[in-house]
């Protein structure tokens, strides 16, 4: 998968006020590349990612995947690039409070149907975020970092070409966060996926990083991480 995106911008009504949260934003995420989006809150950094995700629809610009433009796509196009192709890693989770880690985990695959293989790969991702003895746990019975941990299995679990990620560690002690990231990083050299991850945290930033900064709606900077930090 190939990311090119032009001239973005979104605007948001509010009775008759318009915030403009992107002005402008051209950039490209390339397969198999490590990308932190950085800025301080409000600047577009989530609005980017739902776009990306089509979730959202932009205001004007374009964003094409491998050269195929999403605002051309029709219903039944997005929601296959949203459930094949795209694993989102929420900030609040999104978890079934009536379904176990494991089930939680499963639940992208419930339309097709579930296999053994699918379970156990379910099982191998939860043992390899840490909570291979919690995967019977429903998550009133997990802590915030579990469940953090959970949604990111989940995400994990299609194997997408890219992955999508707001404040993945936002939960996370630094050990875990690191853990987390290290799976991240695996996933994307095994399967040349793109990882685009929105974080006020650049501890986790690698040299081999690309770096986008935005402030106010615009992208003032793309760069490596050794130059960054």
């Amino acid at each position: 998968m190939h990311i090119q995106i032009e001239n973005l911008h979104k605007t948001y009504r509010r009775g008759e006020t318009e915030l403009e949260v992107l002005r402008g934003i051209s950039c490209e995420f390339t397969p198999g590349s490590f990308n932190f989006i950085l800025g301080p809150s409000g600047s577009g950094k989530s609005s980017l990612l739902y776009l990306l995700g089509v979730l959202d629809q932009a205001t004007s610009g374009r964003i094409l995947i491998d050269d195929s433009a999403i605002d051309s796509w029709d219903e039944a196009t997005c929601n296959a690039y949203r459930k094949s192709d795209v694993g989102f890693i929420f900030q609040n989770f999104n978890l079934m409070s009536n379904l176990t880690a494991l089930d939680n985990v499963l639940v992208p695959f419930l339309p097709q149907g579930i296999d053994a293989e699918i379970t156990q790969r379910a099982e191998q991702l939860l043992e390899r975020v840490g909570l291979k003895d919690r995967i019977d746990h429903k998550p009133n019975h997990l802590s915030g970092g579990e469940q953090q941990r959970v949604a990111i299995a989940r995400a994990l679990l299609k194997k997408p070409k890219l992955i999508l990620a707001d404040e993945p560690t936002g939960e996370l002690d630094s050990t875990s966060g690191h853990m987390i990231f290290q799976l991240l990083r695996e996933l994307g050299q095994e399967q040349q996926a793109i990882i685009i991850v929105v974080t006020h945290d650049e501890r986790h930033i690698l040299p081999e990083d690309i770096v986008h900064r935005i402030e106010d709606g615009l992208l003032i900077d793309i760069d490596e991480a050794q130059q960054s930090v």
